[in-house]
């Protein structure tokens, strides 16, 4: 059975679908309490804080993966010829360059959080667990970038090899 990569993107991306969702229910019931039983959700704020970097960072491979980010259409739809696989090598160079640090450094934070013990200020939760899942978010991103760029490279490289008749 061959494994198939772009199932742990999906899982990533329902993963961040679900916090979001939670997140909506918790605001919710911190406005609904607020409003109606003058009793608000103690620690709304930072939950919602956390869980929208979770959000963010987790749906990220997803997007990396299908090319689903934000670009300018009008360089895609250009014929090119052999600029277009330079700017996709740039492209593919820049992003990996970038997430790689960003996730290397998250996880390097993460560490320190671990020792320092640091925890927020309501509800006193740890940071570090909500760092190391940003850092895998990230990680796979750095991932998706590689497989994006495989894909790619062969994609372009089998529309050469088709012969128009």
């Amino acid at each position: 059975m061959k494994f198939k990569i772009d199932r742990v993107f999906d899982y990533s991306a329902t993963a961040s679908g679900l916090v979001l969702f939670f997140l909506a229910v918790l605001t919710f019931c911190d406005v609904f309490g607020r409003r109606f039983l003058n009793a608000p959700v103690t620690g709304t704020i930072e939950l919602v804080e956390i869980g929208m970097a979770l959000v963010a960072f987790l749906a990220m491979p997803r997007a990396f993966f299908l090319n689903a980010n934000v670009s300018a259409d009008f360089i895609n739809n250009l014929n090119l010829g052999k600029f277009k696989t330079y700017l996709v090598i740039i492209k593919f160079v820049l992003m990996l360059m970038i997430m790689s640090l960003m996730a290397y450094a998250t996880t390097i934070t993460s560490y320190k959080f671990m020792k320092n013990q640091r925890v927020t200020l309501d509800l006193e939760l740890y940071f570090y667990p909500f760092y190391f899942i940003c850092a895998i978010g990230m990680w796979l991103s750095v991932i998706a970038i590689i497989v994006w760029f495989i894909n790619t490279i062969q994609f372009n490289s089998n529309l050469k090899n088709i012969k128009w008749e």
